[in-house]
């Protein structure tokens, strides 16, 4: 009886939107798992109380990714995968129809890391509007590249702060740390003034479609594997 009533204080905690909850899908190598701790230190330091931690499959470059954010004024009880995130972030176009089948809320936002065009077509394409950074152009076009690989989790990581309402320059910087070098530093910060300044939506042409799906409380969820917590409190 004990436990029902911890699960229906814990559903009903977050349905009031004190817990703010944030699912990143990405590919080895993106930089998934990395952007969700920089949040999540950005988060703990401002006074908020944050659990972070990814969920692997084939561990190599290239294999699909998930990482894992819950914010909260409290202490966070919740030991379980994000299912229907307020935020679902998918750092790879080609992500976008699994990270949708996997689950979000139903009035959450959607970001990705895409062009004007590319994100105009999949917003027609799914039937919803997107929320869009074009991540991967703003750390070639700043040389911002790791291995071969565009660093678009810089870009993303200020997006989302500002999304999140913790988009504050100075901060962001503090986070990053060691990993801005200083002969790049100016480019770190033109990275993160772009991904504060250049998320815009692309808008559905078939929304009707959308509030329809909504409405009818229709939704999916699945996950498989294991995930490792990795908590800062």
């Amino acid at each position: 009886m004990i436990k029902s009533l911890k699960l229906v204080c814990l559903f009903f905690r977050k349905r009031i939107g004190r817990m703010f909850e944030i699912r990143v899908h990405g590919l080895g190598g993106q930089g998934a798992v990395t952007l969700v701790t920089w949040l999540a230190r950005l988060a703990y330091n401002s006074g908020k109380r944050v659990q972070a931690f990814p969920f692997f499959g084939a561990e190599r470059r290239g294999a699909p990714v998930k990482a894992f954010l819950r914010i909260d004024e409290k202490p966070i009880d919740l030991r379980s995968q994000i299912y229907r995130p307020d935020l679902l972030v998918v750092m790879s176009p080609d992500l976008v129809r699994l990270a949708l089948e996997e689950g979000i809320s139903p009035d959450g936002r959607v970001l990705i890391d895409a062009d004007s065009e590319l994100a105009q077509g999949l917003a027609n394409r799914f039937g919803r509007d997107f929320k869009y950074l074009d991540a991967t152009g703003i750390s070639l076009g700043l040389g911002l590249e790791y291995d071969g690989i565009p660093m678009t989790n810089v870009p993303m990581f200020a997006a989302i702060s500002g999304e999140i309402g913790l988009g504050e320059l100075d901060e962001m910087l503090k986070v990053l740390g060691k990993v801005v070098r200083r002969s790049e530093k100016d480019s770190y910060v033109e990275a993160l003034k772009a991904g504060l300044d250049g998320v815009r939506i692309a808008c559905s042409s078939s929304k009707v479609v959308e509030e329809a799906f909504v409405s009818e409380g229709k939704e999916t969820g699945k996950f498989r594997g294991t995930a490792i917590e990795l908590e800062i409190e």
